[in-house]
Order: C-alpha cells, then sequence, then structure tokens
C-alpha cells in the first residue's frame, strides 16, 4: 500500500512539473500563408530539440534558443495545424502544444513576405530590434528578429577567367578560396563559377578540396550573366573575384539588379584593379554586400576579411506590409544613441 501510494505521489509530482510550451508565432485563430516563422517558448530544462509540424508532416527542427523555424504555407486558404513538440531531459522528457490558423477567405489579401536584411553595424553592446528602425517605401515595418549569428548559408565563390586575368590573377584567386573555405560553418555550402565571356555551370565545392587547375585565363568577360546566374531564394552570399570589367553579358545592368535583388542573395566583390563596373556597386549596395579592392598578392588576406566580416553581420528580420509589389527600397537607421549603420541592404524586387 505504502509502495502504491508513493508511486502515486511520484507520478503526481511529475505531472504538476511539466514543462509550459507556448507559441510566439502563428497565434491561434491568426492567418497563415506564405513564408512565416514557427516559434514557441518554453520553461523546460535541458531541451534537446523542437520539432515543428505542419497537418502532422515534420516541418523543421530548432535545437538552440530561440526555438524557430521559417516554413513556407504557400497559397493555401484553409486552416491549418501547427504542433511543436518539445524533447528534453535527454530525450526522457516530451511535451507538445499545438495551435490551428484561421481559413483565409477568396476575398482576404494578405501580405507576409519575410524580408531578410543583412546589416553591419558598430554597436557599443548587442544590437536589439528596438535599436534599428526600418522603413519599406517610407512606410514603417516592425522587426521580428534580430540574429547575432550568421545562419547557415551558400557561398558562391564567381570568378572571372577572362583573359585579363593573367599574370597569376587568376590561380591566386583560386588558390586563395581554396585556403579560406575553413572560415564555412557547419551546414554552409560552396560552389564555384568560373565565367569569361562564357558561363560555367556552378560546381560543388569544400574544405579540404583541391579547387586549383592549370586553367588558363581567356576570352572576354560576362559578369552580370554571371552572377545572375547564382541568385537565389535560399539565403546566398555571391563573392565575386574580377578585374572589373563587363563586355558581353546578355543581361542589362537592370535585368541583372532584378534578378539577383528579388531573391536572398547578397553580394560582395574583390577586384583586383582600380576600376569597375557601377553594376557591382548598385548590387552590393542593394542587397547589403560591400566591394573591397585587392592585388594578385594581398588577394588571399582580403578574401580572409571578406569572410570575416560576413561571418560577423547581423541578420534583422521584418514582414513587410503595406507596400505593392514591384521595387521596394528599404531604409536602415539607428534608434539610439552607440549604434551606428556600416552598411545594408538597400531594397529588394517583390515579384
Amino acid at each position: 500500500m505504502h509502495r502504491l501510494l508513493g508511486s502515486l505521489v511520484a507520478i503526481f509530482i511529475a505531472a504538476s512539473a511539466s514543462a509550459g510550451v507556448t507559441f510566439v508565432s502563428p497565434l491561434p485563430g491568426s492567418q497563415a500563408i506564405g513564408t512565416q516563422l514557427l516559434e514557441i517558448t518554453t520553461d523546460a530544462a535541458s531541451v534537446n530539440r523542437v520539432d515543428f509540424y505542419v497537418d502532422g508532416v515534420l516541418a523543421g527542427v530548432a535545437r538552440t534558443a530561440p526555438y524557430r523555424v521559417v516554413f513556407d504555407f504557400g497559397t493555401s486558404l484553409t486552416a491549418r495545424t501547427i504542433t511543436a513538440k518539445v524533447s528534453s531531459n535527454g530525450y526522457k522528457t516530451v511535451e507538445s502544444a499545438s495551435v490551428t490558423t484561421a481559413a483565409l477567405t477568396a476575398n482576404e489579401t494578405l501580405d507576409v513576405d519575410l524580408v531578410e536584411v543583412a546589416v553591419r553595424v558598430r554597436s557599443t553592446s548587442a544590437l536589439k530590434a528596438g535599436d534599428l528602425r526600418i522603413t519599406e517605401n517610407g512606410v514603417a515595418q516592425t522587426i521580428r528578429d534580430v540574429k547575432r549569428e550568421r545562419p547557415p548559408a551558400h557561398f558562391a565563390f564567381i570568378v572571372d577567367r577572362s583573359l585579363s586575368m593573367n599574370d597569376g590573377k587568376l590561380a591566386a584567386a583560386l588558390k586563395a578560396i581554396e585556403n579560406e573555405l575553413r572560415q564555412l560553418r557547419d551546414g554552409d555550402t560552396a560552389s564555384l563559377v568560373l565565367f569569361n565571356h562564357n558561363v560555367a555551370k556552378a560546381r560543388p565545392i569544400a574544405n579540404g578540396q583541391t579547387i586549383v587547375t592549370d586553367l588558363a585565363p581567356s576570352g572576354g568577360t560576362s559578369l552580370r550573366d554571371a552572377l545572375a546566374s547564382v541568385a537565389s531564394d535560399e539565403r546566398t552570399y555571391a563573392i565575386v573575384i574580377t578585374d572589373g570589367g563587363d563586355r558581353n553579358s546578355q543581361l542589362s545592368d537592370e535585368q541583372a539588379l532584378r534578378e539577383i535583388s528579388g531573391t536572398r542573395t547578397i553580394v560582395s566583390a574583390i577586384v583586383l584593379g582600380s576600376s569597375h563596373t557601377k553594376f557591382l556597386d548598385r548590387a552590393s549596395q542593394n542587397t547589403g554586400g560591400s566591394i573591397v579592392s585587392a592585388s594578385r598578392d594581398t588577394i588571399r588576406e582580403t578574401l580572409a576579411r571578406v569572410l570575416a566580416d560576413i561571418n560577423s553581420r547581423y541578420l534583422v528580420i521584418y514582414q513587410s506590409h503595406g507596400t505593392k509589389r514591384g521595387w521596394r527600397t528599404i531604409d536602415v537607421n539607428a534608434s539610439r544613441r552607440g549604434v551606428t549603420i556600416v552598411n545594408a541592404r538597400k531594397g529588394y524586387f517583390a515579384r
């Protein structure tokens, strides 16, 4: 009898100590369409992972706080059920919570563009959402999140192999990439795109892989076409290494900028020379990247600094509202002293 009573008390205590799981996004009865954050908070100790499910199908996994993933609900007008399962205590305990979103009627519209803005900031303390103001086409936007740690991304190295990249510049560029791939983090991927008047297909590369060849520089330059070829809706850092010219691209500046600016591609460039096209300036400014100069002898150190800079950036996320389709201008400003905006994405093209 005493043993049974003790067991019942233990069960009661365990039940009373159940951890709480609360949805931050989406909220019950809200509408879910397009790309949105799935996020919960929990008071569970020693959380191992949080599994998010949408209508019973695994949508993503979060292993560290804040516990959130990004999910694309598409254009469906139906109600959706989102469930979060929190595994903790060495996977011995599992707690869950669910929310159901509201259906969207046929005559309703909802703008749900989730926009990522790469920002370089000098700050006297860790940056918070309240430290910044963002407007889109002059309309104030609500910042959803500020990420200090760079999320996993794809790195596309776009290397000019035209005739002007002779005198060892092409070989130095490829060797620099080979050496500095070590700066990529777990979850990152990388590819190499070589171009002259033709644009080669991107090929995957990885840390520890030999990518330097006896490739001889030749031909003209199709820089705009090459950069547009890597534009992606996945988080992509496009790093161009070139001597700055473009004589053979089929795409115009505006066409190439539209291809790039409507995606999650951030453009940076290392220019081996004293001049470069205005297109590179616009591409880097619009997406929040940067342009630096280097020589054959300094390219490795320069690429190392570019990658280190990318690894130290903030990523500001807001959900666009109140503006029309087409080109959208983004303005990022500091809202407190001690914060200086060094560089930030200038806009994007919303299709």
